[in-house]
């Protein structure tokens, strides 16, 4: 009875430790804000002029816009593995 004890109390801690650890991001927010700015070369934090967390379909993902030399980037980064999951650029029209 006790080994069961103790084995039960073992796997309750191991999914919750594994569930800790995938609830941690891959990339904070300045990284993702510094990989979508590696992908537009010349602009800086100041052309970021929309940037948030959200969660789509249970994942944390980043967000935002960078407005640079007449082009706006949308993009949307997952934080779990830091991959880009939209990149769209489209000529602003004045």
């Amino acid at each position: 009875m006790k080994k069961m004890v103790k084995s039960l109390i073992l796997t309750v801690v191991a999914i919750l430790s594994s569930t800790i650890v995938s609830s941690v991001e891959a990339i904070s927010s300045d990284e993702a804000v510094q990989s979508a700015l590696a992908r537009v070369p010349g602009a800086t934090i100041a052309n970021v002029t929309e940037f948030n967390r959200d969660y789509d379909r249970g994942r944390l993902e980043y967000e935002g816009e960078i407005h640079y030399n007449g082009y706006e980037y949308d993009f949307e980064i997952d934080a779990d593995t830091g991959t880009f999951t939209k990149w769209e650029v489209e000529q602003e029209v004045y």
